[in-house]
């Protein structure tokens, strides 16, 4: 049998900060959501941009969505350790009468947890899952939604709602789209609430964004194309070179020199220790970081934490797209070309978050020589432009 604990109050503490005040769009968004369960559209999906309080909204509904004495608790997925302690905080702060508590690993919630914040990786597995029963659950919260396609969320999803056809399934993410063609039906029934990021740029909740294209020599028009976007190992072949690499830096030196934390996103691991280590020897080795896959928790939470501080730029590749809250982040360089508008926006999104003393955020896009039906995505091509306009620095705003 197995031992069914709680994982340390040190690590899920009670927030002596107030509770937050809903913006007006989550007060809308909620009530948005609400009003589609009474129609019962018990599948509801949320389309908010990086950066907008996701989840605020979502510690602020499960609160209100209706249950019994029987049926009361809700269960939240999450992909990522730090998804997964971004919303149990949340949930806490906007709700500290609650029970909140962590599935993951070696820490399992109690029965009597109000709130079941679970890893998608842990709960997928039959013995594990088979530990919760639906008929206890009113909500089933999915964090970045766009993963709920995948095998994993669907053998939780079908556990919960076929145990349990009153659940109101609800998701969230930035871009309710996948880059390898899997349909997200299976989870949901409905957008019940959608709002853009230019929108959010103009109301003032999201910062300002300035753009710059820079043209490479590297070209992609022999890369295939692989799930939706370019087949990794032949685009780093391409594009890990020492002259386009040289090209990032001096773009950096050119351009964001005088921006206080800049995040550079990478096509591999090879590519990444390559920009790392030409970053370092223009700015210092305490003044760079590099976060992958492989980094180790503690290392990868200094990096982050010193961003914007010690560390000036911070390189990774498939780990800071999600889940990564640096408000101050006022350069993101677009190094890993991409045929995904998805992963592009969780890209640019990085340094969407307003900041004190923060003015805008600098994307300096690279584009490379490309062929073929499908474009590289860039920020003219997210505007409604041709992607291969090239932009001199420019505000976004002013080219919608």
């Amino acid at each position: 049998m197995l031992l069914r604990t709680t994982l340390p109050l040190r690590t899920i503490h009670r927030s002596t900060r107030p509770m937050h005040t809903l913006r007006a769009y989550q007060a809308e968004c909620i009530e948005h959501s609400l009003s589609a369960l009474q129609r019962n559209i018990r599948r509801q999906a949320v389309s908010l941009p990086v950066g907008s309080g996701k989840t605020v909204v979502f510690a602020h509904l499960l609160q209100r969505v209706p249950g019994t004495p029987q049926m009361s608790k809700t269960l939240v997925l999450a992909h990522r350790t730090e998804l997964l302690m971004q919303a149990a905080r949340q949930i806490q702060r906007a709700a500290p009468n609650l029970h909140v508590a962590l599935e993951q690993g070696k820490a399992y919630a109690p029965a009597a947890a109000d709130v079941v914040v679970a890893s998608v990786a842990s709960l997928a597995r039959e013995s594990r899952l088979q530990g919760l029963d639906p008929q206890r659950f009113k909500c089933l919260i999915i964090d970045e939604a766009h993963h709920a396609a995948a095998p994993t969320y669907r053998r939780i999803l079908d556990h919960f709602t076929r145990g349990n056809p009153e659940l109101l399934v609800w998701g969230c993410s930035a871009t309710l789209q996948r880059h390898d063609g899997l349909g997200l039906r299976h989870a949901f029934d409905e957008i019940v609430y959608r709002r853009g990021f230019t929108q959010m740029i103009k109301e003032g909740w999201l910062s300002r964004l300035r753009a710059v294209s820079v043209r490479t020599n590297a070209s992609l028009k022999n890369v295939r194309s692989r799930l939706g976007d370019f087949a990794t190992d032949q685009l780093a072949r391409e594009i890990n070179s020492p002259e386009r690499n040289a090209l990032v830096v001096h773009a950096y030196e050119k351009l964001a020199e005088g921006r206080r934390a800049t995040l550079v996103f990478a096509v591999d691991v090879a590519h990444a220790r390559a920009l790392e280590s030409l970053f370092a020897s223009r700015l210092g080795k305490q003044h760079v970081g590099c976060v992958l896959g492989e980094t180790l928790a503690v290392e990868r939470a200094r990096v982050v934490a010193q961003l914007g501080h010690t560390v000036r730029v911070a390189i990774s590749c498939g780990v800071l797209t999600e889940g990564t809250d640096v408000p101050l982040v006022d350069c993101v360089m677009l190094a890993r070309p991409t045929r995904s508008a998805g992963l592009f926006q969780q890209m640019v999104g990085r340094g969407m978050r307003l900041a004190e003393g923060k003015k805008d955020c600098l994307v300096v896009d690279f584009v490379d020589a490309l062929d073929g039906p499908l474009p590289q995505v860039t920020v003219p091509s997210l505007l409604g432009l041709d992607p291969a306009v090239l932009l001199e620095e420019t505000d976004v705003l002013d080219r919608r």
